[in-house]
Protein backbone atom coordinates (compact mmCIF):
# COMPACT_ATOMS: atom_id res chain seq x y z
CA UNK A 1 0.00 0.00 0.00
CA UNK A 2 1.03 3.24 -1.02
CA UNK A 3 1.59 6.56 1.51
CA UNK A 4 -0.80 8.32 -1.26
CA UNK A 5 -3.64 5.54 0.40
CA UNK A 6 -5.04 6.08 4.43
CA UNK A 7 -2.92 3.36 5.64
CA UNK A 8 -4.82 1.79 9.26
CA UNK A 9 -2.80 0.67 11.13
CA UNK A 10 -3.48 -0.83 14.68
CA UNK A 11 -1.06 0.68 17.01
CA UNK A 12 -0.28 0.04 20.68
CA UNK A 13 0.68 3.43 22.54
CA UNK A 14 2.02 1.39 25.49
CA UNK A 15 1.18 1.48 29.16
CA UNK A 16 0.24 4.58 30.18
CA UNK A 17 0.30 5.12 33.91
CA UNK A 18 -1.04 8.72 34.98
CA UNK A 19 -2.78 10.59 37.41
CA UNK A 20 -4.54 14.15 37.31
CA UNK A 21 -2.39 16.64 38.73
CA UNK A 22 -4.89 17.92 41.41
CA UNK A 23 -4.84 14.35 43.14
CA UNK A 24 -0.98 14.32 43.24
CA UNK A 25 0.20 17.52 45.39
CA UNK A 26 1.10 16.16 48.53
CA UNK A 27 0.71 18.42 51.55
CA UNK A 28 3.95 20.38 53.50
CA UNK A 29 6.23 17.85 55.36
CA UNK A 30 5.27 19.92 58.38
CA UNK A 31 1.47 18.61 57.87
CA UNK A 32 2.23 14.86 56.30
CA UNK A 33 -0.88 12.80 55.84
CA UNK A 34 -0.28 8.82 56.69
CA UNK A 35 1.62 7.31 53.52
CA UNK A 36 -0.69 4.35 52.94
CA UNK A 37 -3.58 5.46 52.58
CA UNK A 38 -5.66 5.08 49.27
CA UNK A 39 -6.09 8.51 47.17
CA UNK A 40 -8.96 8.53 44.67
CA UNK A 41 -8.86 11.13 42.25
CA UNK A 42 -11.08 13.99 41.67
CA UNK A 43 -12.24 12.59 37.97
CA UNK A 44 -13.13 16.21 37.35
CA UNK A 45 -10.02 17.66 38.05
CA UNK A 46 -7.91 19.98 35.55
CA UNK A 47 -6.32 18.08 32.78
CA UNK A 48 -2.54 17.04 32.96
CA UNK A 49 0.60 18.91 33.19
CA UNK A 50 2.47 19.91 29.72
CA UNK A 51 4.70 17.30 28.58
CA UNK A 52 7.79 17.00 30.99
CA UNK A 53 10.36 19.54 30.84
CA UNK A 54 13.98 19.19 31.65
CA UNK A 55 16.08 22.11 32.30
CA UNK A 56 18.78 23.38 34.78
CA UNK A 57 18.41 25.16 37.85
CA UNK A 58 20.35 26.78 40.54
CA UNK A 59 19.87 27.92 43.94
CA UNK A 60 21.34 29.08 47.38
CA UNK A 61 24.08 26.91 49.27
CA UNK A 62 22.80 23.43 49.82
CA UNK A 63 19.11 24.30 47.93
CA UNK A 64 18.91 20.88 46.77
CA UNK A 65 21.61 19.03 49.92
CA UNK A 66 24.02 19.66 51.37
CA UNK A 67 27.09 20.99 49.20
CA UNK A 68 24.27 20.82 45.91
CA UNK A 69 23.28 24.29 44.42
CA UNK A 70 22.09 23.09 41.05
CA UNK A 71 20.49 20.60 39.55
CA UNK A 72 18.13 19.04 36.39
CA UNK A 73 14.38 19.67 37.03
CA UNK A 74 11.80 17.14 35.43
CA UNK A 75 8.57 18.91 35.52
CA UNK A 76 5.52 17.68 33.57
CA UNK A 77 3.78 14.58 32.29
CA UNK A 78 6.05 11.64 31.02
CA UNK A 79 5.56 11.35 27.11
CA UNK A 80 6.58 9.90 23.84
CA UNK A 81 10.32 11.24 23.22
CA UNK A 82 11.07 12.54 26.86
CA UNK A 83 14.22 10.74 27.62
CA UNK A 84 15.43 11.92 23.89
CA UNK A 85 14.88 15.72 25.62
CA UNK A 86 16.83 14.37 28.41
CA UNK A 87 19.74 13.01 26.84
CA UNK A 88 20.03 16.39 24.89
CA UNK A 89 20.38 18.00 28.20
CA UNK A 90 22.78 15.74 29.27
CA UNK A 91 24.56 16.48 26.11
CA UNK A 92 24.65 19.80 26.50
CA UNK A 93 25.86 19.47 30.25
CA UNK A 94 28.94 17.37 29.34
CA UNK A 95 30.81 15.44 31.96
CA UNK A 96 28.71 17.73 35.26
CA UNK A 97 26.88 14.82 36.92
CA UNK A 98 23.79 16.90 38.30
CA UNK A 99 21.32 15.11 40.41
CA UNK A 100 17.73 15.10 38.79
CA UNK A 101 15.00 16.05 40.45
CA UNK A 102 11.38 15.00 39.42
CA UNK A 103 7.87 16.61 39.79
CA UNK A 104 5.60 14.11 37.69
CA UNK A 105 2.07 12.99 38.05
CA UNK A 106 3.25 9.98 35.59
CA UNK A 107 2.84 9.16 31.82
CA UNK A 108 3.74 6.72 29.18
CA UNK A 109 5.30 4.01 31.17
CA UNK A 110 8.06 2.80 27.78
CA UNK A 111 9.27 5.95 27.74
CA UNK A 112 8.89 6.05 31.65
CA UNK A 113 11.18 2.92 31.60
CA UNK A 114 13.76 5.03 29.10
CA UNK A 115 14.20 7.88 31.44
CA UNK A 116 15.44 5.49 33.76
CA UNK A 117 17.95 3.19 32.11
CA UNK A 118 19.33 6.68 30.48
CA UNK A 119 19.74 7.64 33.95
CA UNK A 120 21.37 4.73 34.95
CA UNK A 121 23.57 4.97 32.46
CA UNK A 122 24.54 8.22 33.01
CA UNK A 123 24.96 7.09 37.14
CA UNK A 124 22.61 10.00 37.75
CA UNK A 125 21.03 10.73 41.20
CA UNK A 126 17.17 11.25 41.17
CA UNK A 127 14.94 12.42 44.10
CA UNK A 128 11.67 14.13 43.87
CA UNK A 129 11.12 17.90 44.31
CA UNK A 130 8.67 20.50 42.76
CA UNK A 131 11.74 23.52 40.91
CA UNK A 132 9.54 26.73 40.93
CA UNK A 133 11.69 28.98 39.11
CA UNK A 134 11.94 32.58 40.10
CA UNK A 135 9.06 35.21 38.82
CA UNK A 136 6.79 32.11 38.63
CA UNK A 137 3.86 31.81 41.69
CA UNK A 138 4.50 28.51 43.61
CA UNK A 139 0.83 29.12 44.63
CA UNK A 140 -0.16 28.75 40.86
CA UNK A 141 -0.05 24.84 39.95
CA UNK A 142 0.37 25.71 35.75
CA UNK A 143 1.00 29.13 34.49
CA UNK A 144 1.62 29.18 30.71
CA UNK A 145 4.23 31.81 31.05
CA UNK A 146 6.12 29.87 32.98
CA UNK A 147 5.80 27.07 31.25
CA UNK A 148 7.54 28.68 28.55
CA UNK A 149 9.97 29.65 30.60
CA UNK A 150 11.19 25.97 31.67
CA UNK A 151 11.36 25.15 27.74
CA UNK A 152 13.21 28.10 26.88
CA UNK A 153 16.61 26.12 27.22
CA UNK A 154 17.97 28.28 29.53
CA UNK A 155 19.61 27.75 33.22
CA UNK A 156 17.25 29.37 35.89
CA UNK A 157 17.26 30.45 39.11
CA UNK A 158 14.69 28.46 41.37
CA UNK A 159 13.96 27.24 44.64
CA UNK A 160 13.15 23.37 45.15
CA UNK A 161 10.20 22.77 46.98
CA UNK A 162 9.99 18.89 48.45
CA UNK A 163 6.91 19.85 50.44
CA UNK A 164 4.57 20.30 47.29
CA UNK A 165 4.98 17.74 45.08
CA UNK A 166 4.43 14.53 43.29
CA UNK A 167 6.06 11.53 41.55
CA UNK A 168 3.27 8.84 40.53
CA UNK A 169 2.89 5.75 38.35
CA UNK A 170 5.28 6.32 35.50
CA UNK A 171 7.58 8.24 37.17
CA UNK A 172 7.84 5.69 40.09
CA UNK A 173 9.54 3.12 37.35
CA UNK A 174 11.28 6.37 36.03
CA UNK A 175 12.57 7.10 39.39
CA UNK A 176 13.96 3.97 40.25
CA UNK A 177 16.40 3.54 37.10
CA UNK A 178 18.57 6.16 38.57
CA UNK A 179 21.51 4.83 39.74
CA UNK A 180 21.36 6.03 43.08
CA UNK A 181 17.52 7.37 44.46
CA UNK A 182 17.15 9.83 47.53
CA UNK A 183 13.88 9.78 48.45
CA UNK A 184 13.89 12.46 51.67
CA UNK A 185 11.13 12.42 54.45
CA UNK A 186 8.00 13.03 54.02
CA UNK A 187 8.28 12.49 50.01
CA UNK A 188 5.13 10.21 48.80
CA UNK A 189 5.90 7.75 45.61
CA UNK A 190 2.18 7.07 44.47
CA UNK A 191 1.44 3.48 42.36
CA UNK A 192 -1.58 1.88 40.73
CA UNK A 193 -2.13 -0.26 37.91
CA UNK A 194 -1.38 0.50 34.38
CA UNK A 195 -4.06 1.00 31.15
CA UNK A 196 -3.18 0.09 27.33
CA UNK A 197 -4.55 2.11 24.57
CA UNK A 198 -5.05 1.21 20.88
CA UNK A 199 -4.87 3.90 18.10
CA UNK A 200 -5.51 3.66 14.29
CA UNK A 201 -2.62 5.32 12.40
CA UNK A 202 -3.68 7.62 9.04
CA UNK A 203 -1.54 8.89 7.11
CA UNK A 204 -2.87 10.73 4.15
CA UNK A 205 -1.53 12.04 0.61
CA UNK A 206 1.12 14.27 1.89
CA UNK A 207 2.09 12.01 4.65
CA UNK A 208 0.76 14.12 7.79
CA UNK A 209 -0.04 11.15 10.24
CA UNK A 210 -2.76 11.06 12.85
CA UNK A 211 -4.33 8.94 15.40
CA UNK A 212 -7.55 8.12 16.06
CA UNK A 213 -8.55 6.07 19.48
CA UNK A 214 -10.12 2.60 18.48
CA UNK A 215 -11.64 -0.64 20.39
CA UNK A 216 -9.78 -4.35 19.98
CA UNK A 217 -10.30 -7.22 21.30
CA UNK A 218 -10.70 -8.16 24.87
CA UNK A 219 -8.38 -10.83 24.38
CA UNK A 220 -5.61 -8.79 22.02
CA UNK A 221 -6.10 -6.26 25.07
CA UNK A 222 -5.12 -8.47 27.97
CA UNK A 223 -2.25 -9.83 26.24
CA UNK A 224 -0.96 -6.73 24.91
CA UNK A 225 -1.61 -5.15 29.12
CA UNK A 226 0.37 -8.38 30.19
CA UNK A 227 3.45 -8.04 27.78
CA UNK A 228 3.68 -4.33 29.44
CA UNK A 229 3.49 -5.62 33.06
CA UNK A 230 6.42 -8.14 31.73
CA UNK A 231 8.37 -5.55 30.68
CA UNK A 232 8.36 -3.67 33.18
CA UNK A 233 9.03 -6.45 35.45
CA UNK A 234 12.32 -7.30 33.20
CA UNK A 235 13.19 -3.85 33.78
CA UNK A 236 12.60 -4.08 37.60
CA UNK A 237 15.29 -6.83 37.70
CA UNK A 238 17.68 -4.60 35.59
CA UNK A 239 17.55 -1.78 37.96
CA UNK A 240 17.65 -4.09 41.18
CA UNK A 241 14.04 -2.99 42.68
CA UNK A 242 11.96 -6.51 44.78
CA UNK A 243 9.41 -7.52 42.20
CA UNK A 244 7.35 -6.21 45.04
CA UNK A 245 6.89 -2.60 43.53
CA UNK A 246 4.85 -4.28 40.65
CA UNK A 247 3.01 -6.45 42.57
CA UNK A 248 1.72 -3.36 44.80
CA UNK A 249 0.90 -1.34 41.61
CA UNK A 250 -1.16 -3.82 39.85
CA UNK A 251 -3.34 -4.33 43.44
CA UNK A 252 -4.79 -0.51 42.90
CA UNK A 253 -6.92 -0.03 40.32
CA UNK A 254 -5.90 2.61 37.48
CA UNK A 255 -8.19 5.27 38.94
CA UNK A 256 -7.10 5.43 42.48
CA UNK A 257 -3.61 5.91 43.68
CA UNK A 258 -1.92 4.22 47.13
CA UNK A 259 1.38 5.80 48.45
CA UNK A 260 4.40 3.80 49.45
CA UNK A 261 4.89 3.55 53.40
CA UNK A 262 8.96 4.14 54.13
CA UNK A 263 9.09 0.71 54.76
CA UNK A 264 7.82 -0.32 51.62
CA UNK A 265 10.58 2.39 49.89
CA UNK A 266 13.23 0.84 51.71
CA UNK A 267 12.18 -2.98 51.73
CA UNK A 268 11.35 -2.60 47.19
CA UNK A 269 14.81 -1.55 47.40
CA UNK A 270 14.21 1.91 46.73
CA UNK A 271 15.72 4.08 49.00
CA UNK A 272 17.95 1.72 51.46
CA UNK A 273 18.24 4.59 54.24
CA UNK A 274 17.42 3.70 57.76
CA UNK A 275 17.36 7.40 58.58
CA UNK A 276 16.16 9.97 55.61
CA UNK A 277 16.31 13.45 56.38
CA UNK A 278 13.60 15.74 54.87
CA UNK A 279 14.82 19.93 53.71
CA UNK A 280 14.25 22.77 55.77
CA UNK A 281 10.89 24.07 54.56
CA UNK A 282 9.54 27.22 54.61
CA UNK A 283 6.08 27.62 56.24
CA UNK A 284 4.08 30.97 56.45
CA UNK A 285 1.11 30.79 58.30
CA UNK A 286 -1.06 33.03 60.37
CA UNK A 287 0.49 32.15 63.69
CA UNK A 288 3.75 32.95 62.26
CA UNK A 289 6.37 32.14 59.52
CA UNK A 290 8.66 28.92 60.28
CA UNK A 291 10.89 26.20 59.20
CA UNK A 292 10.40 23.18 59.18
CA UNK A 293 12.04 19.74 58.72
CA UNK A 294 10.96 16.10 58.79
CA UNK A 295 12.89 13.03 59.50
CA UNK A 296 11.79 9.45 58.99
CA UNK A 297 13.51 6.66 60.80
CA UNK A 298 12.76 2.94 59.88
CA UNK A 299 13.91 0.50 62.46
CA UNK A 300 12.99 -3.19 63.92
CA UNK A 301 10.09 -2.82 60.92
CA UNK A 302 8.34 0.23 62.07
CA UNK A 303 8.67 3.72 61.16
CA UNK A 304 8.91 6.84 63.38
CA UNK A 305 8.68 10.62 62.13
CA UNK A 306 10.52 13.22 63.71
CA UNK A 307 9.60 16.98 63.37
CA UNK A 308 11.58 20.18 63.68
CA UNK A 309 10.49 23.53 63.39
CA UNK A 310 12.03 27.21 64.02
CA UNK A 311 10.65 29.97 64.83
CA UNK A 312 11.85 33.65 65.73
CA UNK A 313 10.46 35.25 69.30
CA UNK A 314 12.69 37.48 68.56
CA UNK A 315 15.31 39.60 65.96
CA UNK A 316 18.32 37.51 67.73
CA UNK A 317 16.64 34.23 68.75
CA UNK A 318 15.17 31.13 67.57
CA UNK A 319 12.39 28.98 69.25
CA UNK A 320 13.26 25.00 68.37
CA UNK A 321 10.65 22.71 69.00
CA UNK A 322 11.51 19.23 68.30
CA UNK A 323 8.81 16.17 68.34
CA UNK A 324 9.15 12.63 67.74
CA UNK A 325 6.89 10.11 67.23
CA UNK A 326 6.12 7.47 70.67
CA UNK A 327 5.81 3.73 69.91
CA UNK A 328 4.36 1.10 72.53
CA UNK A 329 6.96 2.58 74.88
CA UNK A 330 5.85 6.03 77.35
CA UNK A 331 8.74 7.84 76.35
CA UNK A 332 10.44 8.50 73.07
CA UNK A 333 13.22 10.61 74.16
CA UNK A 334 16.23 10.93 76.59
CA UNK A 335 15.12 12.96 80.25
CA UNK A 336 17.92 15.52 79.41
CA UNK A 337 18.56 16.17 75.55
CA UNK A 338 20.59 19.15 74.25
CA UNK A 339 21.46 21.01 71.01
CA UNK A 340 25.06 21.22 70.37
CA UNK A 341 26.46 23.69 67.51
CA UNK A 342 29.56 26.10 67.29
CA UNK A 343 26.93 29.20 68.72
CA UNK A 344 27.20 26.79 72.17
CA UNK A 345 25.39 23.81 74.09
CA UNK A 346 21.94 24.87 74.18
CA UNK A 347 19.34 22.23 76.65
CA UNK A 348 15.60 21.66 75.85
CA UNK A 349 13.16 22.07 78.73
CA UNK A 350 13.10 18.75 81.08
CA UNK A 351 9.32 18.61 81.09
CA UNK A 352 7.90 17.19 77.81
CA UNK A 353 4.50 17.75 75.54
CA UNK A 354 2.55 15.12 74.61
CA UNK A 355 0.57 15.53 71.36
CA UNK A 356 -0.69 14.03 68.41
CA UNK A 357 0.58 14.05 65.14
CA UNK A 358 -0.98 14.14 62.08
CA UNK A 359 -0.42 10.57 61.47
CA UNK A 360 -2.34 9.84 64.51
CA UNK A 361 0.07 8.88 66.65
CA UNK A 362 1.19 9.89 70.03
CA UNK A 363 4.25 12.97 69.44
CA UNK A 364 6.47 13.89 72.25
CA UNK A 365 7.85 17.66 72.18
CA UNK A 366 10.62 19.21 73.56
CA UNK A 367 11.61 22.70 73.21
CA UNK A 368 14.36 25.45 73.86
CA UNK A 369 15.72 28.79 72.57
CA UNK A 370 18.73 29.02 70.49
CA UNK A 371 21.07 32.07 69.12
CA UNK A 372 19.66 33.14 65.27
CA UNK A 373 23.45 32.75 64.18
CA UNK A 374 22.32 29.04 64.22
CA UNK A 375 20.34 29.70 60.65
CA UNK A 376 24.05 30.23 59.23
CA UNK A 377 25.04 26.98 60.46
CA UNK A 378 26.03 23.98 58.36
CA UNK A 379 24.27 21.31 60.75
CA UNK A 380 23.41 20.81 64.64
CA UNK A 381 23.36 17.48 66.77
CA UNK A 382 20.80 16.86 68.99
CA UNK A 383 22.29 14.77 71.64
CA UNK A 384 21.63 12.96 75.44
CA UNK A 385 23.09 15.40 77.81
CA UNK A 386 25.22 13.87 79.87
CA UNK A 387 25.91 14.91 83.69
CA UNK A 388 28.32 14.07 86.20
CA UNK A 389 25.98 11.86 88.50
CA UNK A 390 24.60 9.85 85.39
CA UNK A 391 28.07 8.91 83.95
CA UNK A 392 27.81 6.12 81.53
CA UNK A 393 24.00 5.65 82.30
CA UNK A 394 23.07 8.55 80.37
CA UNK A 395 23.49 6.81 77.19
CA UNK A 396 20.84 4.43 77.81
CA UNK A 397 17.89 5.95 76.53
CA UNK A 398 14.25 5.09 76.62
CA UNK A 399 14.17 1.74 75.54
CA UNK A 400 17.44 2.31 73.27
CA UNK A 401 15.18 3.97 70.68
CA UNK A 402 17.04 7.39 70.63
CA UNK A 403 20.18 7.84 68.71
CA UNK A 404 22.54 10.92 68.55
CA UNK A 405 20.79 12.90 65.37
CA UNK A 406 22.97 15.49 63.31
CA UNK A 407 21.12 17.54 61.47
CA UNK A 408 21.65 19.55 58.04
CA UNK A 409 21.12 22.76 57.05
CA UNK A 410 19.92 21.98 53.84
CA UNK A 411 16.87 23.43 51.77
CA UNK A 412 15.59 26.82 51.38
CA UNK A 413 13.49 27.16 54.02
CA UNK A 414 16.19 28.75 56.36
CA UNK A 415 17.17 31.21 53.76
CA UNK A 416 13.68 31.86 54.05
CA UNK A 417 13.31 32.20 57.55
CA UNK A 418 16.41 34.02 58.12
CA UNK A 419 15.14 36.76 55.71
CA UNK A 420 11.99 37.56 57.65
CA UNK A 421 12.77 37.05 61.12
CA UNK A 422 12.47 40.60 62.55
CA UNK A 423 10.06 41.71 59.95
CA UNK A 424 6.91 42.46 61.46
CA UNK A 425 5.34 40.77 64.15
CA UNK A 426 7.62 37.51 65.80
CA UNK A 427 5.62 33.89 64.88
CA UNK A 428 5.05 31.47 67.63
CA UNK A 429 6.04 33.92 70.23
CA UNK A 430 3.30 32.06 72.21
CA UNK A 431 1.49 29.25 72.81
CA UNK A 432 2.84 25.70 73.93
CA UNK A 433 4.96 23.67 71.72
CA UNK A 434 2.27 21.02 71.40
CA UNK A 435 0.22 23.89 69.37
CA UNK A 436 3.01 24.59 66.97
CA UNK A 437 4.72 21.51 66.38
Amino acid sequence: MTARGLLPIVTALGLAAAMPASAQRAPAPADPPAPAKPAAPDTKSAPLPPPIAFFVAKGDANACGVGCREWIAADGTIDAGADDRLRALLKKLGGRKLPIFFHSPGGSVPDGLAIGRLMRQRGLTAGVGWTVPAGCDPKQRREPACDRLKRSGRDLVAVLDTGHTMCNSACVYALVGAAVREIGAGIQLGVHSSTISFTLKRIDGAGHVTRMPTHVAPAVERKALQGGYDRIAVYLREMGISPGLLAAAREVRNDSLRFLTRGEIVDFGIDRRDSVEGMWLFVDQASGASAVKVIEEFRAGTVRKSILRLTCPSATTLRLQYGRELGSEKASLPERLRVTAAAGTFRFESSATVTQSVSRRPMEVRRTVVPIALLGEPAFTIEEAETRSQGAAASSTANGQFARLTVQSSGPGLGALARRCGDGPPGAAHGTAAEHI
